[in-house]
C-alpha cells in the first residue's frame, strides 16, 4: 500500500540570510535598509510560514506597495511548493536489517516517522473531539491535548526539530480540523505550545553538574534582583554572639529589662550587658531590613552611651573596637 504525505515546504527552514537571498532571487530588490530590518525583528522563514500581518510587511517594505505585494506572492508561492513523498510499506519478507552497526545508528538518531499517527486522548477528551466540540477553548483540555502529543513524540526523540513539531501539529489539525487557529498558518499555537512542553520537560533532565558548572561560571543571582550595598551585606554576615531559641516574646522581655536598667540611677552593668548580648543578633536584622536611628535608639537606648557604643563595635568587629578604646584613650590624655 503505498501512501502520500505532504511534507513541510522548504520556507519554514530558512535562516534569515537563506531568506533574503529566496527573495531576490524571486525577483524582488532587497535594500540594505530593509534587510537589516529583516536581521533586527528576527524574520526568518519560519516566522514568515507562521505568518506575518499587513503591518508588518508594511514595515519590512516601507513607502513601496510594490514590494509589498511582491513579498505576499512570494510568500503563497513558497508555502504552497510542498513536496509530496511517497511511501510505500514492505512485507516482512521484505524487511531485513543489514548489519548491526546501522541498527545502533539507527537508535542513536532516531525521528520522527513520516506515518505518525495522532493517539486516542482520553475517554471524556476524546468523546468532545469526536463530537467536534471546541474543547481547545477550555484550558484544561487543551493542555490535556498538548500533553499526548508530546508524549507521542517523545517515544521517538525528547529534541524533535522545527519540521518535527511542525509536522506533529499539521497532522493534529488535520485529524480534527477543528481545531485549526483561527489566523494564520492555522498551527502556530499549537507549534508554540508543543515547544515550550518540550522545554519544560527538558528543564528537569539536565546535569545537576552542568547546572553548578553554570553557576559557578556565570554567579546564581536572579536576573533582576538589585545587588545589596556592601554595608548592609557586612550587617548579615557579622560574626556577633548568636543566641538561638530567641522568638518575638523573649526579645520584648529584654527590652523591658533593658528599658526598666535604663530608667535606674544605679544600673546593673552585668544585666545591660548580657540583654544588649542576647538581642544583638535581632537588632542587626533591624538594622539591616532599614530601621531608623532615631528608632533605634529609642528601642536601644544604651547604643548612645560610650560604654554601649563600644561594646557593639566589639561584637561586630572586635579590630575596630579595641582601635576605638584605643583612640578615647588618646584623646582622654590630651
Amino acid at each position: 500500500m503505498d501512501y502520500e504525505l505532504a511534507s513541510p515546504g522548504v520556507l519554514c527552514s530558512l535562516s534569515i540570510e537563506e531568506l533574503l537571498t529566496k527573495i531576490q532571487e524571486w525577483g524582488l530588490d532587497v535594500t540594505e535598509a530593509e534587510a537589516q530590518r529583516f536581521r533586527d525583528n528576527e524574520v526568518d522563514g519560519d516566522t514568515v510560514d507562521c505568518g506575518l500581518t499587513e503591518t508588518m510587511v508594511a514595515y519590512l517594505f516601507q513607502a513601496s506597495f510594490k514590494k509589498q505585494v511582491k513579498f505576499n506572492q512570494f510568500v503563497s508561492r513558497m508555502k504552497e511548493s510542498s513536496v509530496t513523498l511517497t511511501l510505500q510499506t514492505l512485507s516482512p519478507e521484505d524487511w531485513q536489517p543489514s548489519t548491526s552497526s546501522t541498527s545502533i545508528s539507527n537508535e542513536n538518531t532516531l525521528r520522527l516517522p513520516a506515518s505518525f499517527e495522532i493517539p486516542r486522548f482520553p475517554k471524556n477528551l476524546q468523546l468532545k473531539l469526536d463530537n467536534k466540540e471546541p474543547c481547545h477553548k477550555n484550558p484544561r483540555d487543551r493542555h490535556t491535548i498538548i500533553r499526548v502529543l508530546y508524549e507521542a513524540v517523545a517515544q521517538y526523540t525528547m529534541y524533535p526539530t522545527n519540521s518535527e513539531y511542525v509536522q506533529a501539529v499539521k497532522t493534529l489539525v488535520m485529524k480534527y480540523p477543528f481545531l485549526k487557529d483561527r489566523e494564520g498558518n492555522g498551527y502556530h499555537t499549537w507549534h508554540m505550545s508543543l515547544r515550550r512542553k518540550f522545554k519544560s520537560e527538558r528543564a528537569p533532565l539536565v546535569d545537576s553538574k552542568a547546572v553548578r558548572r553554570c553557576k559557578e561560571k556565570f554567579g546564581s543571582t536572579r536576573r533582576g534582583q538589585p545587588n545589596k550595598c556592601q554595608r548592609t551585606s557586612q550587617r548579615n554576615v557579622c560574626q556577633g554572639p548568636c543566641f538561638q531559641g530567641e522568638d518575638l516574646l523573649s526579645i520584648d522581655a529584654h527590652l523591658k529589662v533593658l528599658q526598666c536598667q535604663y530608667q535606674k540611677m544605679q544600673l546593673d552593668t552585668m544585666v545591660v550587658h548580657n540583654r544588649m548580648q542576647q538581642t544583638f543578633a535581632w537588632r542587626q536584622k533591624e538594622i539591616a531590613d532599614g530601621m531608623p536611628v532615631e528608632d533605634v535608639l529609642k528601642k536601644y537606648p544604651f547604643l548612645g552611651m560610650p560604654t554601649g557604643l563600644c561594646n557593639e563595635l566589639g561584637w561586630i568587629q572586635p579590630t575596630t573596637a579595641s582601635d576605638f578604646v584605643k583612640g578615647s584613650h588618646v584623646l582622654q590624655q590630651r
